[in-house]
């Protein structure tokens, strides 16, 4: 039975939306109807939440429809997974660093939040991941801990751009140089090492 507030003519979403989404609204129905649930009033099932039942997700991060997705903490603006599982706090210097790059300048330019908003999408999708192997494997958090460092050191260098142009210029050959460390230098040694060695 519907409540008397309820016009069965209207969609009962209206009424949930309201409930939802204006607080006076909410706070109305229950003072008024303190026994029921808005969902009651209107006639309308109420959805169940099912909590996942298993699966385990590292820290800064919760499992979501059986995966495990980045926790958005607006006061701390987000973290850097794989440092903080590599140096093993969000208060190391590395980890510092690239909060204050991203916060400082990235997040102050146009292009610097367009960039962010695109990595982000890539990071997340494999970052949780990889921080919970290091936390598994000691042996996998220090090669990534090698792994990093180069990067770590290049990216100190957008520290210094302050202008939307100067952030593209600075990002660019951020970009190039780290293609050529890990990508252009093994490549070389590689091919140098296939004119001695004949396998």
């Amino acid at each position: 039975e519907l409540a008397p507030f309820v016009d069965p003519n209207l969609d009962p979403q209206y009424y949930i939306d309201r409930y939802n989404k204006e607080i006076t609204y909410k706070e109305w129905f229950d003072k008024t109807y303190p026994d029921i649930t808005i969902y009651d009033a209107v006639g309308v099932e109420e959805p169940v939440i099912e909590e996942p039942e298993f699966g385990e997700c590292g820290e800064g991060t919760d499992l979501v429809d059986g995966m495990c997705v980045i926790i958005d903490n607006p006061d701390e603006g987000g973290g850097c997974l794989i440092a903080t599982a590599t140096y093993g706090s969000e208060m190391a210097p590395q980890v510092q660093l690239l909060r204050e790059i991203r916060d400082n300048q990235l997040m102050n330019t146009e292009s610097g939040i367009s960039f962010m908003t695109g990595f982000n999408q890539f990071y997340y999708s494999f970052s949780p991941h990889i921080a919970d192997m290091e936390r598994e494997s000691p042996l996998f958090k220090e090669i990534v801990k090698i792994g990093i460092t180069p990067l770590l050191s290049s990216l100190s260098i957008m520290s210094h751009a302050e202008s939307n142009s100067e952030v593209v210029g600075y990002g660019i050959g951020v970009i190039l140089m780290n293609i050529g460390m890990y990508v252009a230098a093994p490549m070389i040694v590689i091919l140098k090492a296939r004119k001695y060695i004949k396998i």
